[in-house]
């Protein structure tokens, strides 16, 4: 396995960083889109999982996130989230071609994926989606209505707390612990456009994916506080080929969840994906 390090250009010229592990013998390319606030290097169970099965992992930094640049946490709009995506696709295809590409994308990253396939959904064989749902949880929504109502056109670059509490994200304390004392991760801040994009996305996410045809696999936690209404997707999606799994008393980060529970998720995409290659 090779892990390699690189940086491409995107929308309006800024520096993009990503990184990849690539088996000796690739059979599929996985596209992983991470979420707000964190970054490409905590996947590193979701490797593990995939490279032996002969799966390459392409991840990068979004702007404003992690190794990349950009204003903390900052994007003027969504599509500049979806173009970056579609920038590091075409560099995924010229170097491999032949080979099938799934986009995973967690959390913020997931409607990241999900708004690159309503544009793209033809450049992709499978999509999956964690950490995702309909609705902002309890302890983020009535703040990100603030945000949508008053100051994203007046102040877009405001700074705001999202007040995330990091004990939500994993029954693991180990995950936990290194969440909050991970430099790349800046959870306490949001800008006031982030915080408008990531609202209106939430109120045409229905209207959105009721046409997709893509194969889908969901995997969420039942008690995801950050992110709710995973149970609605099974009707709001209408594609023929879909898999929704919802964990019984999982939190936000089904991947990175205590061992005995995160190996029965990470199974489960393991087996979804060779299933659709």
């Amino acid at each position: 396995m090779k892990h390699l390090e690189g940086e491409f250009k995107g929308l309006k010229d800024l520096k993009i960083y990503y990184q990849t592990w690539i088996p000796e013998v690739p059979k599929a390319v996985i596209q992983l889109v991470h979420g707000g606030f964190e970054h490409s290097g905590r996947y590193q169970n979701v490797v593990n999982e995939l490279i032996p099965e002969g799966y390459a992992i392409y991840a990068n930094d979004h702007r404003g996130h992690g190794k990349s640049e950009g204003l903390r946490n900052y994007v003027d709009s969504f599509d500049q989230f979806i173009e970056d995506e579609k920038l590091f696709y075409e560099l995924i295809k010229e170097k491999h071609s032949n080979l099938p590409i799934f986009m995973l994308g967690h959390s913020l990253g997931s409607f990241i994926a999900i708004y690159f396939t309503k544009k793209y959904e033809h450049l992709l064989n499978g999509l999956i989606l964690s950490g995702t749902g309909t609705n902002p949880g309890k302890e983020t929504s009535g703040f990100l209505k603030l945000l949508a109502k008053i100051f994203s056109k007046i102040a877009p670059k405001m700074k705001f707390n999202p007040r995330i509490d990091a004990k939500f994200l994993s029954h693991d304390p180990e995950v936990v612990k290194n969440y909050k004392s991970d430099p790349l991760v800046k959870a306490d801040t949001i800008t006031a456009r982030l915080g408008y994009e990531m609202v209106k996305n939430f109120k045409k996410l229905k209207s959105t994916i009721s046409n997709f045809k893509i194969n889908l696999l969901v995997q969420c936690g039942s008690e995801d506080k950050l992110i709710k209404g995973s149970e609605e997707l099974d009707d709001w999606f209408k594609m023929q080929d879909k898999t929704i799994k919802i964990y019984p008393g999982l939190y936000h980060e089904v991947y990175n969840e205590i061992e005995k529970d995160r190996r029965i998720v990470l199974k489960d995409l393991r087996d979804w994906l060779n299933s659709h290659i």
